[in-house]
């Protein structure tokens, strides 16, 4: 069992963000440290574990924040790994993205500086990272279908801006796709980065079924990446926080969709910083999934990375007018 105590959460004080309450998963949990991903579909959640290759699914407790492990889905086979950076649900299939990134080799302080200048040169792709899955799920049954997966890999390379920063490892400003979410048939794949000049933050809205027709929105998060997003019924929360490994705040936005390129006779709406989200020790927030939305307000459950275990947390989030 996983358990959170809201005392190792300190939100900036905020009107925006309240109620902090702790979520607990029960049950044989494979999340090591490196959950990722999550969504929230009717009294079912679901998550990923970042380089794993499973997604397991729990029911709530009727009545309470605790959460029950119901079965596990498998994504490729049990030898294989599977980056998992983002989770959402869509007309009937879940969807599961890797971060398409690139990454450079940690230098190990056992070896020679002459090995460690060597694996600081070599810059490495997995094509496991490089996978749009899509999943078809009943939500009444707990059967899944077939799963399907595409590659976004010849877009980013050919895309006329994100060419130039593909082949840059992810925590350097390259490409790294960490946030995803679904709205009217579309995807919308956010980049954690690269941020471009006056903090212009790439999100791809795309169709499953036809990858060559997306399109490249841009918001601006003051210099931060996205980690996650969520989809209201006006506009998105987003999740950002820093580009690489370096401390920093994690913030939680609303953003109402629209491109925020600016162009002559055309009014920008500024995407709105609702608080920070934060946790004492350097936990890092790394999943956004929407549990309910009512006039005004949203609840919400995040989820953390920690040196220790995963660790989930609820809070409700007043939505601006």
């Amino acid at each position: 069992m996983i358990e959170t105590s809201s005392e190792d959460f300190a939100a900036r004080p905020s009107e925006q963000i309240e109620s902090l309450r702790p979520i607990v998963l029960s049950g044989k949990i494979d999340a090591g440290i490196d959950l990722r991903g999550a969504v929230v579909i009717a009294d079912l959640l679901v998550l990923g574990v970042d380089e794993g290759h499973q997604l397991q699914i729990f029911r709530r407790e009727q009545g309470s924040d605790t959460w029950c492990l119901q079965q596990s889905l498998s994504l490729a086979g049990q030898d294989q790994e599977t980056d998992i950076e983002a989770i959402c649900f869509g007309e009937g299939c879940l969807y599961i993205v890797g971060s398409h990134s690139f990454r450079r080799r940690r230098m190990r302080p056992d070896l020679s500086v002459r090995k460690n200048l060597q694996r600081l040169q070599d810059i490495d792709s997995e094509p496991s990272r490089n996978r749009l899955y899509r999943l078809p799920f009943d939500l009444k049954s707990g059967k899944s279908g077939k799963v399907d997966w595409i590659d976004l890999s010849k877009r980013l390379r050919k895309d006329p801006l994100l060419k130039s920063f593909y082949g840059i490892p992810g925590k350097e400003n390259g490409i790294d796709i960490q946030g995803m979410t679904f709205r009217h048939e579309r995807l919308y794949l956010g980049f954690r980065g690269p941020v471009l000049r006056d903090n212009y933050v790439p999100v791809m809205v795309v169709e499953f079924e036809r990858p060559k027709d997306y399109q490249l929105s841009f918001v601006r998060l003051d210099g931060q990446g996205i980690r996650d997003m969520a989809a209201l019924e006006h506009g998105f929360l987003i999740l950002s926080g820093p580009v690489n490994d370096a401390l920093g705040s994690f913030l939680l936005w609303w953003w109402d969709g629209e491109n925020q390129v600016p162009g002559k006779g055309r009014a920008v709406q500024d995407a709105v910083m609702l608080g920070a989200v934060s946790a004492r020790g350097g936990a890092k927030a790394e999943g956004l999934a929407l549990l309910d939305e009512s006039e005004g307000h949203a609840e919400v459950i995040l989820v953390y990375e920690t040196v220790a275990a995963p660790q989930l947390v609820r809070m409700r989030v007043t939505l601006p007018d």
